[in-house]
Order: structure tokens, then C-alpha cells, then sequence
């Protein structure tokens, strides 16, 4: 079997070893970059979080040195930082808000009809 057939059978057998080979360079080169990335990435989370108990800690000991200690779950969630949090006002509104996202479609788009006009 010596001819043309055989000629482009070895060559592609070379195309299809060269892809593979090219491939499997690709995918060592990504899988380094990504082990890169997620080195990179872990190595910023363990500074946020550093940063955090520092700030953590530094929150402790003001507390400590004013004499009064802010309980764990409202220093977590930041229910200080919004003075409105507790109010009449606000308890009365997001109750409305949730009456309103309970309204069914037929409602909603009911409401949203302009009103009939009956004609003579």
C-alpha cells in the first residue's frame, strides 16, 4: 500500500499527533494560569480577612475601653449604621412593601387598567 492513500493517511496521523501535542501544551499552560489566579485570589482573601479581624479587634477594644460592648449579631449585620432601622416609619413601610409584593397578577394588572367608560 504505497500511494497516494497511504501518503495522506501518514499525514494526517502527523496532523492529528501535532494537534494533540499542541493541546496538551494549552491545557498545562491554563491549568498553570489558574493555579496562578487562584493563588492570587486566596492570597487577597487572606488579607481582607486579616484586615477584618483587625478591625474586629480594634472594635472590641473600643468597646471595652468605653465600658459597653455592642452585641455580636448588631455589629455582624450593621444594624448601627442605619439609625432608621428600629423606626415606626420604616416597620410601617415594609410591611406596605410586603403587602404589595403578595398582590397577584390579576390585581396588579387590574389596578393598572385605565377605567372603563360606559358609553350611552
Amino acid at each position: 500500500m504505497s500511494g497516494p492513500l497511504e501518503t495522506r493517511l501518514r499525514r494526517l496521523d502527523q496532523q492529528i499527533r501535532a494537534f494533540r501535542d499542541l493541546h496538551a501544551r494549552e491545557l498545562t499552560e491554563s491549568a498553570e494560569r489558574l493555579a496562578a489566579i487562584a493563588k492570587l485570589q486566596s492570597d487577597e482573601l487572606q488579607l481582607v480577612l486579616g484586615e477584618l479581624a483587625a478591625l474586629i479587634a480594634d472594635a472590641e477594644a473600643l468597646a471595652a475601653s468605653a465600658g459597653t460592648s455592642a452585641p455580636p449579631e448588631k455589629a455582624a449585620t450593621g444594624v448601627d449604621a442605619d439609625p432608621a432601622a428600629g423606626s415606626p416609619k420604616r416597620a410601617k413601610w415594609l410591611a406596605e412593601q410586603e403587602r404589595a409584593s403578595r398582590m397577584s397578577r390579576r390585581d396588579l394588572l387590574g389596578r393598572a387598567r385605565p377605567p372603563r367608560v360606559e358609553s350611552d
